[in-house]
């Protein structure tokens, strides 16, 4: 048997023997325009126009691989389908009928296809590659896969605002907030980037603006609302925990619980600790971020948000509490920082932008990102060694779209590449 939406690829881009074409009645057909595809409830193809016998239609196209679908899925007994004009099928013409009573005229596929469109989607589906078109992506043009990464770009865009939406739903419009969760979640990586979120839930901003002059008490805030000061000894996690008890009396505080938080098989640098520090300093020297980002005219204004906050000296000396290591780099790696302009900064400037209808900003936003640095990820380093190379942070944020909600998923029909790959067939 073969996929039904195979056979919607195949009618939409005309991959069958058009030449003589007979319906099962022997009327002939004469396509002047395949209709348009429909994702949602109703026939597959709409306002086709299509010639039968001597007279020219327009209408739908209803496409199924067994001809005896069209009753079992109950077309005959419903009015939407009245305006189906063709029947497409790979097999087993049989007669149906419209709602109304009347007659569909029917078209069968299975005779006017070339065996290799189907051989060539067989092996891209079926194997067990990294990719499904992992032997046949080098070959495809550059012009393709620039299309195909510009549109995963976007995807992926409309994919976050969609996330930014909720939460600045949740926060009632407040978009320093908004940044803060976001930024919680970038600082989390995508190990703990779920329990970084939580946290971002229930710490207060507005504490850490009162408290902006006094950066320990924004370390005792972050790490005792973490849940990670419960069990520490040192003096200066026992000095955090005594802060952060009296402000939890003083504010009604709430503790996460339930989290486990994540070190194992991480860079040090990248310990939860550490980054609850790092954070803490960056909002220490900036409590209004949100307001100080739309200032910014170039990635490099940006970037100098980052120069100057410095963690306490305790994490010069430490990447998580009770455990000294030798010493270290409080400031934040070109690359985390990089990793924050693509992940909280640049959506959070597109998503406000899209929201408030500033067009000027939404480019200011793609430009950050087309000018920063391609990211270095397995993903990324893979589909290079395979011939999409990424260029910019834009090619590697479609690379990773592409991968987890595409290649991963096997919907190579709905990708550019895919398409390329099987009409070269």
């Amino acid at each position: 048997m073969i996929a039904e939406e195979l056979l919607h690829f195949i009618w939409q881009f005309r991959l069958f023997n058009q030449l003589e074409l007979y319906s099962t009645d022997d009327e002939e057909i004469k396509i002047q325009f395949v209709g348009e595809l429909n994702r949602d409830a109703g026939p597959d193809f709409l306002y086709a126009r299509i010639s039968i016998g001597e007279t020219l239609w327009t209408g739908h196209v209803e496409i199924h691989v067994d001809g005896a679908d069209w009753v079992k899925h109950g077309h005959h007994r419903d009015a939407a389908y009245n305006n189906v004009i063709l029947h497409v099928v790979y097999e087993n013409g049989e007669p149906i009928y419209r709602e109304d009573g009347s007659c569909v005229p029917c078209l069968l596929l299975g005779k006017l296809l070339g065996v290799d469109v189907i051989l060539r989607y067989r092996e891209v589906m079926h194997n067990l590659h990294w990719i499904p078109c992992e032997r046949h992506l080098a070959s495809v043009s550059a012009i393709v896969q620039r299309q195909m990464l510009d549109r995963m770009a976007v995807e992926r865009l409309e994919v976050q605002y969609a996330r930014i939406s909720a939460s600045y739903e949740e926060t009632k419009g407040d978009w320093e907030c908004v940044l803060f969760r976001q930024l919680c979640r970038s600082f989390g990586m995508k190990v703990n980037a779920e329990a970084f979120m939580q946290l971002g839930r229930v710490v207060n901003l507005s504490l850490i603006r009162k408290y902006r002059k006094e950066p320990l008490k924004i370390e005792a805030l972050l790490f005792g609302q973490a849940g990670l000061l419960a069990n520490t000894e040192d003096d200066y996690a026992l000095y955090l925990r005594t802060e952060f008890s009296y402000l939890r009396s003083l504010h009604g505080l709430e503790e996460l619980t339930g989290f486990a938080w994540k070190f194992m098989r991480m860079r040090p640098a990248n310990f939860p600790t550490f980054r609850l520090a790092q954070l803490a300093a960056v909002y220490a020297s900036n409590p209004y971020l949100f307001e100080r980002m739309l200032t910014c005219r170039s990635v490099d204004e940006l970037l100098a948000i980052f120069a100057a906050p410095t963690s306490s000296n305790y994490w010069r000396c430490h990447y998580r509490f009770d455990q000294k290591t030798v010493g270290h780099e409080l400031s934040l790696s070109k690359d985390f920082i990089n990793h924050l302009l693509i992940n909280a900064f640049v959506p959070i400037t597109f998503a406000y932008a899209k929201m408030m209808g500033l067009a000027a900003l939404q480019d200011r936003a793609l430009e950050w990102l087309a000018t920063t640095k391609v990211e270095n990820n397995a993903i990324v380093r893979a589909y290079s060694a395979r011939g999409c190379v990424a260029r910019s942070a834009v090619d590697s944020q479609a690379l990773l779209h592409l991968k987890r909600n595409y290649c991963d998923r096997k919907r190579c029909l709905s990708c550019m590449v895919g398409h390329a790959i099987l009409k070269s067939s």
